[in-house]
């Protein structure tokens, strides 16, 4: 009897990091102007030690609240991917994303959707990264949702008071401090 080989959701990584990689991964790019920002923090596990082979997913809206798409087949606008390093850090070079509409008219907050691939994760993490401070976001349907301002605030990141274009976002998978994760 032949034993079938594992598929990736059968497996704990990290066999993806570099097959799923591309060179400008972590820019993303937009038609048209924007405020650039980068967005940059570490991973961490559930002990607070680094995760050094994540794999970072990020969407968001452009500067005007608009999602746009890869329509002809390239890489959709607002799409990128990084692995994290050795101290479980990544960057993604991007416009600040301004408030966009939801399908039910509501409004939802500057905002990037992300996706965390690791070992020990038999599928992705999916979250957001609020850009704006807690009383800006607490109308945004997810913060209504969540709540609790301690929990909401594991997806706020803080903008460096040194460089206002840089974002800082730390990501605790589990634990003290744990972010909150949306199951699709």
């Amino acid at each position: 009897m032949t034993v079938p080989k594992p598929t990736p959701s059968q497996t704990v990584g990290p066999f993806f990091a570099r097959e799923l990689l591309w060179k400008d991964g972590g820019i993303v790019l937009f038609p048209g102007r924007g405020n650039r920002i980068t967005l940059t923090g570490q991973v961490f596990d559930g002990n607070g030690a680094p995760i050094f082979d994540a794999l970072f997913e990020t969407w968001q809206a452009d500067a005007n609240g608009t999602s746009p798409s890869g329509d002809d087949g390239s890489r959709p606008y607002g799409y990128g991917r990084v692995s994290t390093d050795p101290e479980g850090r990544y960057a993604i070079e991007t416009v600040m994303p301004g408030p966009f509409k939801g399908p039910g008219g509501e409004t939802y907050a500057p905002q990037i959707s992300v996706a965390i691939f690791a070992r020990g994760l038999l599928k992705a993490l999916h979250t957001r990264v609020f850009l704006a401070p807690l009383d800006v976001i607490k109308d945004d349907p997810l913060a209504r949702a969540i709540g609790d301002p301690d929990r909401l605030r594991t997806l706020i990141a803080a903008r460096d008071s040194k460089d206002p274009t840089i974002y800082r976002w730390d990501v605790r998978l589990r634990g003290a401090g744990e972010a909150v994760f949306i199951e699709f």
